[in-house]
């Protein structure tokens, strides 16, 4: 078991505490909705070609994630702000994608297409959804990622200098799952043995089999967890103690009915020793829906566009 067994039971000696990563997000700068706001009651008066306020809701959305982290790490209930937070990030990433598509067809002779998708964030979304039960949702996610991906919407930085591997290997896994989508994704995203490791054995009946990958890979996840800088970019800095790759796996291999491997590994405490219970669909709130009212309004094709047929199919 080339990678695994080398790199397991090598945790990060300075992988940060749950106090340290309490503390950081509770530093984090709060993001305001008022562009949306402002949006909704069509107070944006230079917003000439009515494009949508995509950045407000992913900027409140990431922060009420982190939040809703620290609360896990805690000990509290966490699971209720964390389905609000993918909301908003959902949403977001729905309003960006949808002008991705309609800019390139306005623009068609700009000198710079827009490239502004986080696809990175898109997958760790995507893994977040499955691990709260919204199924659905998720899969939404995953094919509007690989939509992303597959027509250069993507940040052109994330995607070809940070080397993203565990977000890459989330979509790599959800293809594998699907069986109807896939990316041609640069040489980075299959460098990593632990996690070719968990794509071929994922299924295995044999949970065991499967074991020490994924120890393998939550020692993996310590040593990607520091802070990133301008130069050192880490997978896992914006989650350093939540397991979302393994839970990842986890869900999926209880969706089809496997047996689940139990992982005795510092990664996996409380509350990441198990899977969290099925949330209820995400219902927006009132910036939310006032926002929706007016892109349906603006661009009646805005549904169809983003809809998961629309995406799965390109």
């Amino acid at each position: 078991m080339t990678g695994a067994k080398d790199d397991t039971q090598s945790i990060a000696a300075d992988w940060p505490s749950r106090k340290a990563v309490i503390r950081s997000i509770e530093e984090i700068t709060p993001w305001t909705i008022q562009p949306a706001i402002k949006y909704n009651a069509r107070l944006d008066v230079t917003n000439e070609v009515n494009a949508p306020p995509a950045s407000a809701y992913g900027g409140v959305g990431v922060r009420l994630l982190a939040q809703a982290e620290a609360v896990a790490l805690r000990g509290e209930p966490w699971e209720k702000q964390a389905n609000d937070a993918l909301g908003y990030i959902e949403l977001d990433l729905k309003l960006t994608f949808f002008w991705h598509v309609m800019f390139r067809k306005l623009f068609k002779d700009h000198p710079q297409p827009s490239r502004r998708m986080d696809w990175a964030l898109m997958a760790k979304t995507m893994a977040m959804q499955f691990l709260l039960g919204r199924v659905d949702e998720g899969i939404h996610q995953g094919y509007l990622a690989h939509a992303t991906l597959n027509r250069t919407y993507q940040l052109k930085i994330s995607y070809e200098d940070m080397h993203r591997r565990v977000q890459a290997f989330l979509l790599r896994l959800f293809a594998a799952w699907r069986g109807d989508v896939n990316h041609a994704w640069p040489p980075y995203a299959y460098d990593e043995p632990i996690y070719e490791g968990i794509l071929a054995t994922w299924r295995d009946v044999d949970p065991t089999t499967l074991k020490q990958w994924l120890l393998a890979a939550c020692d993996r996840h310590t040593h990607q967890s520091k802070r990133e800088t301008s130069k050192t970019f880490r997978d896992c800095a914006s989650f350093p103690r939540t397991p979302i790759e393994i839970l990842f796996v986890l869900r999926l291999r209880e969706m089809i009915g496997l047996e689940n491997p139990s992982l005795d590994h510092p990664l996996m405490e409380s509350p990441y020793d198990r899977l969290p219970e099925p949330q209820p669909p995400y219902i927006p709130d009132e910036p939310a829906r006032e926002t929706l009212a007016r892109v349906r309004a603006d661009w009646p094709e805005f549904d169809r566009i983003v809809s998961v047929e629309t995406v799965r199919a390109g």
